[in-house]
């Protein structure tokens, strides 16, 4: 989730001053220097005492939230904070959109965390942020897609150059009614703007595996993603599970589900495609080895097989 800069020009700390001769004003500095060495209950203390001087100090509740949230994860405390900054100023967006964070980290309540980011942009209409911010509430925990992808596209047109959102979009097309075209669209766009994401290159080759089983663009999708992150599991597995679709490549495939366990080998399901792929070998012995070693770690397929076969 994205988390917008706090303020960070200081020059007070909060040693070597006397408490009763500092204004609000140098309370609320060194607070906010804290927030550089993320020393947030040096934060706290410090916007308390600004806020004793000057009680309407709307930023020092802002940042003391900010505080309660990012450093402590306390975030009905942190809502307060963010409440009492709308009640002083009405038209506060970023307290807005801090409390839609905060919202989603308590109790998972993301329809009031919407509800918060809408208001944020009612605000601040150019708020890549809070767009975003949304389409993950949306996306991640809503499972509402389509919703997603018109926030991410929203930043996006604030913000061309928001690689991530051309991810998230894409994530959000395969997924979503399995668009696997413009997820690969959206995909290339965040390659654009960064090559060095091994997730989207992975999740760009699931799209063409999905989309017409486009198996050799899929390789050089998963070779790449393996390329970047060298112990990518995932990817050596869903690599040899195309290995497995291509011509019935099975040995390419136990090369690469062999490597999957290699870096995860707690990999219930590479040990299963194992099993499947020693399978269509004619490896009967092989077969039962990975089929048992998946089931002791869960596979329900796995147990399901050997059931099928009559293997205790």
């Amino acid at each position: 989730m994205k988390i917008k800069a706090i303020i960070t020009s200081l020059i007070f700390g909060c040693i070597g001053f006397n408490a009763n001769s500092q204004t609000a004003e140098e309370w609320f500095q060194q607070g906010t220097k804290a927030f550089e060495s993320r020393d947030y209950e040096k934060v706290i203390a410090c916007c308390e005492q600004a806020i004793a001087l000057k009680p309407d100090y709307v930023d020092a509740y802002l940042n003391m939230g900010s505080a309660y949230q990012f450093g402590y994860e306390q975030y009905e405390k942190a809502i307060e904070c963010f409440q009492k900054v709308i009640e002083l100023e009405p038209d506060a967006a970023d307290a807005y959109f801090y409390m839609g964070d905060a919202y989603c980290g308590w109790n998972n309540q993301y329809e009031k965390a919407i509800e918060c980011y809408e208001k944020a942009i009612e605000l601040k209409p150019d708020d890549t942020a809070a767009y975003y911010n949304m389409g993950l509430a949306y996306q991640d925990w809503l499972l509402q897609h389509g919703k997603a992808i018109e926030c991410y596209e929203k930043a996006i047109a604030l913000n061309p150059d928001l690689a991530y959102d051309y991810f998230r979009i894409g994530y959000a097309y395969e997924r979503w009614g399995e668009q696997h075209e413009k997820a690969i669209e959206c995909f290339q766009k965040a390659i654009k703007y960064n090559g060095d994401n091994a997730f989207t290159y992975y999740l760009m080759g699931n799209a063409y595996e999905d989309w017409n089983s486009q198996h050799e663009k899929a390789i050089e999708c998963y070779e790449k993603a393996i390329e970047l992150k060298p112990d990518y599991a995932d990817a050596y597995n869903d690599m040899g599970l195309t290995y497995y679709d291509w011509n019935e490549q099975y040995e390419k495939a136990i090369e690469c589900y062999k490597k999957a366990i290699e870096y995860k080998h707690d990999f219930a399901d590479a040990y299963y495609n194992m099993g499947d792929a020693y399978e269509a070998l004619g490896d009967r012995k092989q077969a039962v080895t990975s089929m048992k070693k998946a089931a002791e770690l869960g596979s329900y397929f796995a147990k399901a097989w050997l059931k099928e076969n009559g293997i205790k």
